[in-house]
């Protein structure tokens, strides 16, 4: 590589040090994401802040300024950061340089915590790496939030101990949302019941790769995509652990595609395009054993004006124990799922009850003529899984 002329500039700005310094190795370069070329030939402006730091309009306008020149750093001393209102960003990034919100060196060394809805939210925005950020405590809504947004990777942050989440540690909503990376991360001990999740993908996400995590006792569903048409999901090399000894002794379900129908139609449909591999799914024997499912296709409420969810007990019979053709069309015609497009194999159970359902219930006043679960494990695809975590990033082009 050439050797770029550095400029060195020191201002002091709120608390914080900003400086231009070489670019940042190549090991810490996003993979799938868009600054290696021309911007690796840029260098890279750093903002060194602590939890003194006032993160208000005037550091984020110097951050997007310096955007337009290169790549970012914005480096986060070691300490505890109490936040008593969310810290936001919103409208910031570049199509070709990369901004990257991290520590210098220590795993979970930034620890974010408060007693507020929201710790961090990223809003309309692009081209962002979290690296090496701690959440944890008393936060009552998600930890943080990607929304609208797009090219965002979460990389070797923790999500730990956050007992009074009742959404979510980390959610990733809306259509515009696309080509979200959630990689080497620590999930453990979330929510308070079933409505909280680890990671809680939602109304029309696409492209969301949740690849070699470690995922540990949640007291809801561990990973959700939910309607409408949240597709192209990713679920790559990961560990799901529960234990059966978190809160009441549960084992919740550990993928869910979930819809939520609560008016008459409906307004969510499932997506249907998956690729799930390489995962450890392990539940205890401790515990609850009611839920021990992989991957759950899960509908409540009304129909929409083109899914037949609410079907009919003698279709269950025929979800659960027919033929791979009549199961597939069942799906296809009613369900509007392409059990071709549902790629999933080459993953490790342990005491796991059934790889692949479809669950339907009652709710917000529906009637329909069958509720229960149908194993559909045999119906989906079990060829074309991604071999290399690259390969499982670049899935869905």
């Amino acid at each position: 590589m050439k050797i770029v002329l550095q400029t060195i500039l020191t201002f002091a700005v709120t608390g914080l040090v900003y400086c231009k310094k070489p670019e940042v190795k190549p090991s810490e370069q996003p993979q799938g994401q868009r600054s290696e070329s021309p911007a690796a030939l840029l260098s890279t402006t750093t903002f060194n802040v602590s939890p003194s730091t006032s993160f208000n309009s005037t550091f984020w306008s110097n951050v997007q300024a310096a955007l337009a020149t290169g790549p970012v750093d914005i480096i986060f001393a070691d300490g505890t950061y109490t936040r008593t209102a969310t810290l936001s960003l919103s409208n910031i990034g570049d199509d070709t340089n990369l901004l990257t919100l991290k520590t210098a060196v220590t795993e979970g060394g930034a620890v974010f915590n408060g007693s507020i809805a929201k710790l961090m939210n990223v809003n309309l925005c692009k081209n962002i790496k979290l690296l090496r950020l701690k959440f944890t405590g008393d936060v009552t809504g998600y930890a943080l939030t990607i929304v609208n947004s797009q090219d965002i990777t979460v990389e070797k942050c923790q999500f730990v101990n956050l007992p009074a989440v009742s959404y979510g540690a980390l959610g990733v909503h809306y259509a515009a949302s696309n080509r979200i990376i959630v990689k080497y991360n620590t999930f453990e001990n979330v929510g308070y019941d079933s409505h909280a999740h680890m990671i809680y993908g939602a109304y029309g996400i696409q492209r969301l790769s949740v690849v070699a995590n470690t995922f540990k006792d949640c007291s809801g569903s561990f990973v959700r995509f939910r309607g409408d048409l949240s597709d192209k999901g990713v679920v790559y090399d990961n560990d799901f652990i529960s234990t059966g000894t978190y809160l009441t002794g549960i084992n919740p379900v550990f993928i869910e595609v979930p819809v939520f129908n609560d008016v008459n139609p409906g307004n969510e449909r499932m997506g249907t395009s998956f690729m799930i591999t390489k995962n450890t799914f392990n539940y205890a024997t401790a515990g609850s054993q009611a839920t021990r499912y992989a991957l759950v296709f899960h509908h409540t409420g009304f129909n929409p004006v083109d899914r037949n969810y609410l079907i009919s007990a003698a279709d269950a019979t025929t979800l659960n124990s027919g033929t791979v053709t009549q199961k597939r069309n069942i799906m296809s015609t009613q369900l509007g799922l392409d059990g071709d497009s549902i790629h999933f194999g080459g993953n490790t159970n342990t005491n796991v009850q059934y790889n692949v359902v479809y669950r339907c219930w009652n709710g917000y006043g529906s009637t329909g003529p069958w509720t229960g679960i149908a194993s559909i494990g045999t119906a989906v695809n079990a060829t074309g899984l991604a071999t290399t975590e690259a390969a499982a990033i670049g899935y869905y082009p």
